[in-house]
């Protein structure tokens, strides 16, 4: 992808300063401090890990999905949709976008 950053969607919608990132959470950081909200997100950080761990998938697949979950949760409240559930549905994500293949039961 030889295109320019500076236009890029990557740029213009996830780059955001720590003001931005601030009232996007507003919903969260009124139940949770910023420190235990930190918290949580490092646990389903490595929540996520030990999931594709079990997979056997390629590091880059534990990259992704960690980048689409802390992605959704930057835009939506930890009270709309269950982190548990959302966990998965990155690392299946993920896994298509990387081509990993079929995650199946199999494994």
């Amino acid at each position: 992808m030889a295109g320019n950053f500076w236009q890029s969607s990557h740029f213009q919608q996830w780059l955001l300063d720590r003001q931005d990132l601030l009232r996007e959470r507003h919903h969260d950081l009124q139940i949770f401090p910023e420190e235990e909200y930190q918290k949580m997100m490092i646990f389903f950080a490595n929540f996520i890990q030990a999931l594709v761990e079990q997979l056997k998938v390629k590091q880059q697949v534990i990259a992704t999905a960690t980048v689409y979950f802390k992605r959704f949760f930057v835009r939506n409240s930890l009270k709309c949709i269950d982190p548990l559930l959302m966990a998965p549905t990155c690392i299946f994500l993920a896994s298509k976008v990387e081509e990993f293949g079929v995650i199946s039961n199999s494994r």
